[in-house]
């Protein structure tokens, strides 16, 4: 650790770490540059700009099990906004930095690559650029450009100091930068990273006037320079835009003039149902509803609308809750790139080994804003939209020429967005259709149905095994009977024959010697005390030749007949049959069973209860066809798609 003086104030000046060689004074905002023990004052650092950044400087954290401490701070602007680069110093002097952009946070540590690098004029969002083997993504390109900082830092910058620098992105959560302020361009990598996983202490404590210590969003008032309405800004810092509702006046709030920076004129006013400025709870968090926006796309000839709100907390940084037809999702931008692969219908994007599948493309335009925004929007700004749905999640890329940003959406219930945001009862949109993500309530009831089917199944097969166990099947009688063209018309009876115990069935198994030809039986089973009967009717024909060489068959010779509830006494068979004409005579032979195990019901059980997942899946079916009538993509390809996955 080194001390100097300033040389323009005289306040003492401490360099905490030996590679820094920038240091601005806390006191005078000079810009020192170190030269050994001695102080070059290369000009005045501007003031930065308020922000509602958790960090400051002397901010400790832990990144990989390694301590650090916030020693300076970068403030840059771009097209869309302002962003932190902290630089950090580690405790065995290894220095880093910490990206701070829309509440997203990413560690990276300067290296040297091995291989060259595309010029900055021949990327394009979307590009693929690879560093030490590894593929990346451009995700943003960006001619970025030094507006004020303080503390220490290990290069050299300065107010106007222009950074052109592209944002990459790999599997696993890897980031990486490129900064072609140099040549060759430096080049940063490390990884994005949550929040609460820094473990931060030493944070900003101590509020301006005006900063909510709950929110810790500065809610700052003034009037609109278009129309003279009292407007509010909530994440001062953290958003770049603050569109009027009254008269269209899209302003710059980071200007301290309050520049307009474009209007429009809207045929249409409307009013969000979240209103601006009402908090509510998400994934642990109380988020604050600061801007609204509506998009629309236009097919054949027919306008789309849906509405959607920026979120924002101070830590967590920004979310989204977007509303179409009364569905609701949750969105959050991702860290890295899913893999795409295939093409249109058969289209699939992997994330964290989910398979998501193409939806539908789209060229959305914004047609309506209202309060803040991160980037400076625009009415009628537009990008490339491509949808990939795993009910109840969604990841969306949005495309323009200099970004590419991944999402992912999680289905929330209009109840929950009515409970978070305490909204009055029934101000919320009731749902027309199946949302995009929309979770099916049949993959919810599926695993509760498949373990009630199973369990009905084997109680049905228990039955049947106690039935066909208990069952004595005792033979009572067999006989033999001849049917030819002198029995037309004569009724022809069996010997008498016993049935004893309680009511039970009786089985008759006829076995015909056909060929070729066919009989039909009229058979009562007749109580020869009472003349109690009880008829029965059965037809058998069997068939059989050669064709071209291939033996065939068709029909059968035997056939069982079954009559229920019999009940005991003395019995014999009434049979009368009918021949063709021409036909040969035929011998049947007649095996009664007393108390023959049942399987007709078992079978008839057994269908009914297989037609509720029939009707089960035909529903599932049904839902998902709804969902895809609003996609690209046919209903029929999907219901294929899903087929080879239940395969």
């Amino acid at each position: 650790m080194k001390t100097a003086n300033c040389p323009s104030c005289g306040a003492a000046i401490t360099f905490q770490s030996a590679v820094s060689i920038l240091t601005i004074c806390a006191y005078c905002k000079s810009t020192l540059i170190r030269h050994d023990l001695n102080l070059e004052n290369v000009g005045k650092m501007a003031e930065l700009l308020p922000d509602a950044s958790p960090l400051q400087l002397g901010t400790e954290g832990v990144y990989r099990k390694a301590r650090f401490t916030v020693a300076g701070r970068i403030q840059l602007r771009y097209s869309q906004g302002v962003w932190n680069e902290w630089y950090l110093l580690f405790e065995n002097q290894r220095g880093g930095w910490l990206g701070e952009t829309l509440g997203n946070y990413a560690v990276t540590f300067i290296i040297q690559p091995p291989e060259p690098l595309p010029l900055f004029s021949e990327l394009r969002a979307g590009q693929t650029v690879t560093l030490k083997g590894r593929v990346f993504q451009v995700a943003n390109i960006e001619n970025a450009r030094c507006i004020a900082g303080e503390g220490e830092l290990p290069i050299r910058v300065g107010h106007g100091y222009e950074a052109p620098v592209v944002d990459l992105q790999a599997s696993g959560g890897v980031f990486a930068t490129l900064d072609y302020s140099e040549d060759p361009p430096l080049v940063f990598v490390g990884e994005q990273i949550p929040f609460n996983d820094l473990k931060l202490t030493r944070l900003r404590e101590i509020m301006p006037a005006g900063w909510n210590p709950d929110a810790g969003i500065k809610a700052q008032s003034f009037q609109c320079p278009g129309c003279g309405s009292s407007l509010t800004i909530r994440g001062q810092g953290h958003t770049d835009t603050l569109a009027c509702g009254t008269c269209g006046s899209i302003i710059d709030i980071a200007d301290p003039n309050f520049r307009i920076l474009s209007q429009f004129n809207a045929q249409v006013t409307h009013q969000p149902l979240i209103p601006l400025g009402s908090r509510g709870p998400f994934e642990g968090v109380d988020y604050e509803a600061i801007g609204y926006l509506r998009r629309r796309v236009t097919v054949d000839g027919i306008d789309y609308e849906w509405s959607e709100y920026l979120l924002f907390h101070r830590e967590q940084g920004f979310r989204w809750l977007v509303e179409y037809n009364g569905h609701w999702s949750l969105a959050h931008t991702l860290a890295e790139p899913p893999l795409v692969t295939g093409y249109g219908a058969s289209a699939v994007a992997v994330y964290q080994d989910q398979r998501y599948r193409s939806f539908q493309a789209s060229q959305p335009e914004v047609s309506y804003v209202l309060g803040e925004f991160y980037w400076r929007v625009q009415v009628g700004e537009r990008c490339e939209v491509v949808d990939y749905i795993a009910p109840p999640l969604q990841l969306s890329v949005e495309r323009t020429e200099k970004e590419i940003v991944w999402s992912q959406a999680e289905y929330v219930e209009p109840e929950t967005i009515q409970t978070a945001f305490q909204l009055e009862q029934p101000l919320l949109p009731a749902r027309i259709g199946i949302g995009a993500n929309q979770p099916s309530p049949y993959d919810v009831q599926r695993p509760k149905f498949r373990r009630l089917l199973w369990l009905f199944l084997a109680l049905l097969i228990g039955a049947q095994i106690v039935t066909v166990m208990l069952s004595s099947n005792q033979r009572v009688h067999q006989q033999t009977l001849v049917f030819d063209a002198s029995t037309k018309d004569k009724t022809l009876t069996s010997e008498p024959f016993a049935l004893s115990g309680r009511n039970s069935n009786v089985a008759i198994d006829i076995a015909a010697n056909l060929n070729n030809n066919w009989i039909y039986l009229e058979l009562a089973l007749i109580e020869r005390d009472t003349g109690a009967s009880f008829a029965i009717s059965r037809e058998l024909s069997y068939y059989q030749g050669v064709d071209e060489g291939e033996r065939w068959s068709e029909g059968n010779s035997s056939d069982e007949a079954v009559l229920s509830e019999i009940p005991a006494g003395l019995y014999y068979l009434s049979v009368e049959a009918e021949l063709p004409p021409t036909a040969p005579a035929v011998a049947c032979t007649f095996t009664v069973f007393r108390d023959a195990p049942s399987w007709s019901n078992f079978f008839l059980a057994l269908i009914g209860l297989l037609l509720f997942p029939l009707l089960f899946r035909w529903r599932a079916w049904a839902f998902e066809r709804s969902r895809w009538a609003e996609s690209d993509h046919s209903a029929s390809s999907q219901s294929q798609a899903d087929d080879d996955d239940d395969d």
